[in-house]
């Protein structure tokens, strides 16, 4: 369904509101989703798929709040909706729900943001799409066919429309694209795995891939790192000073900082005190900040919040200093912050949390890395540069971690535990490559460590957030590496599971 006719449909179910006298949001999506898988030179999938609804949120005028959904996004369903939302928002509010009328004070919005895709969904047959990805897939096995590749395609465009009592209407379209080459290898009868993606916003991914074939070097790289790494000795379990790349520092500030300043967790968050986030905290040393924000053309951008509200840039940690939370219209004054359009939803049948988007942590020291186009070559580069800047000591391990295979954590300890694809010694001119090791420790603690960076801003290390039941896209970065002093309360070592 056209964003237009979204649009409208919203306005008539907002018509059935005119005689309550509380508050409704009502937020329509419709969505679209084309995938496909292959193996070893098959298809193993390819799937379609559209979804579509409303939902309506109703507020009495106290603040007690009721949900209903409907899978139909069709004229004539919006009055049903309304009805059953506030008998539920009435019914809760006779059992003493907790009353919330932050609502009210939202500023109205307007806005109809374009379609930002520069090739719309549609536009590229899926049959094209197919014999694209078989071409990429093809050629990638020819040129490393001692792997087992795996190779998908992913293409989602959501569009939402987001209205309010006051008047707001917002309405967006969100695209997203991303090709993923995965692939086994197998030396000294142990295997390894790698994961390589290019994302965006459209089927653009896939012309951009068939003409530089940039994640084909990238796979092939990788694939080699994993073979070298089936053969590797297992690191001694230690404290060690520490260079992580992009993708580890997205998880780091994601699971183990982003989580945390969550204005809905701020009762059982390491960063929060009597439920209030502790501003003015510091966590990290001067010249280190982490920001999360929207960035056009990125695998998790939101403009808008889907409680309709302009999804800021929010800088939590300023030079070192913890500054701001992402705040809810729900959550966010309870916590102590500033509300700053953080409520995410997965789809129109979820009431929205405060989440992420594209969370980055930065650091003002920054050493120059020029970019190469080889992995190990890479890899020279940086120790080149940490020599020329004498941060490597003589005889000590400096232990380059590469890859994020994700890892768990605990809000109200601030432990962490991460898991890497391989880990290199740079403070050793032969580059001597090890087996994966848990990467864990307090969060802290972690950020404490860090004392520089290498290199620009990667920022599209993706994936997908659970929290509450529901998923959304996320992403985020840092500069290509951080690097880590050692730490007493940051470990290295364990085997990778």
């Amino acid at each position: 369904m056209e964003q237009k006719e979204i649009k409208a449909l919203v306005l008539s179910v907002l018509a059935e509101t005119r005689e309550f006298d509380g508050y409704v949001i009502v937020r329509a999506q419709s969505r679209r989703e084309w995938s496909m898988r292959l193996s070893n030179g098959q298809f193993e999938r390819v799937s379609t798929g559209a979804d579509s609804g409303f939902g309506v949120q109703a507020f009495t005028k106290d603040g007690a709040s009721g949900f209903a959904t409907s899978d139909v996004l069709a004229e004539g369903v919006g009055q049903k909706l309304v009805e059953k939302a506030i008998q539920l928002a009435r019914r809760n509010e006779a059992i003493g729900t907790k009353l919330n009328r932050a609502i009210w004070d939202a500023p109205q919005v307007l806005a109809e943001e374009k379609n930002p895709a520069k090739k719309v969904f549609g536009e590229i047959p899926l049959v094209q799409l197919e014999e694209m990805v078989m071409t990429l897939h093809t050629r990638l096995r020819s040129v490393f066919p001692e792997g087992v590749w795996q190779t998908s395609y992913r293409q989602v465009e959501e569009v939402w429309c987001i209205g309010r009592t006051d008047g707001t209407n917002v309405s967006f379209v969100i695209p997203r694209a991303v090709l993923m080459h995965q692939g086994t290898v197998r030396e000294q009868d142990k295997a390894q795995s790698t994961l390589v993606h290019r994302s965006g916003m459209d089927a653009s991914v896939l012309f951009e891939e068939l003409a530089d074939h940039v994640l084909e070097g990238k796979a092939l790289d990788r694939a080699e790192f994993a073979r070298a790494v089936c053969g590797a000795p297992q690191l001694p379990s230690g404290h060690y000073p520490l260079i992580i790349d992009f993708g580890l520092a997205k998880g780091l500030a994601h699971e183990a900082f982003g989580h945390a300043v969550e204005s809905d967790h701020m009762k059982e968050s390491v960063l929060g005190e009597a439920g209030k986030l502790r501003k003015g905290l510091r966590v990290a040393r001067p010249g280190v900040s982490i920001i999360d924000g929207p960035l056009p053309g990125d695998w998790a951008y939101q403009p808008y919040s889907a409680n309709g509200l302009v999804r800021q840039t929010v800088t939590i940690v300023r030079d070192g200093v913890l500054e701001a939370g992402l705040g809810d219209i729900f959550s966010a004054e309870e916590a102590g912050m500033p509300v700053t359009g953080a409520g995410r939803a997965e789809n129109y049948g979820h009431v929205p949390l405060p989440r992420m988007s594209n969370i980055r942590l930065l650091v003002d020291r920054m050493l120059p890395l020029n970019p190469v186009e080889h992995l190990m070559d890479e890899v020279k580069a940086v120790r080149e540069t940490l020599l020329q800047h004498e941060e490597l000591v003589e005889g000590e391990k400096n232990l380059l971690l590469l890859g994020y295979r994700g890892g768990q954590v605990n809000p109200k300890t601030g432990d962490f535990v991460f898991q890497c694809d391989g880990i290199i010694d740079v403070s050793d001119p032969k580059l001597p490559i090890y087996q994966p090791s848990i990467f864990s420790g307090k969060i802290l603690s972690a950020l404490e460590a860090i004392r520089g960076g290498l290199g620009e801003g990667c920022y599209d290390a993706i994936g997908t957030c659970g929290k509450g039941g529901q998923s959304v896209a996320s992403s985020g970065g840092s500069h290509r590496y951080l690097l880590m002093d050692a730490d007493q309360q940051v470990s290295l070592g364990g085997e990778h599971g």
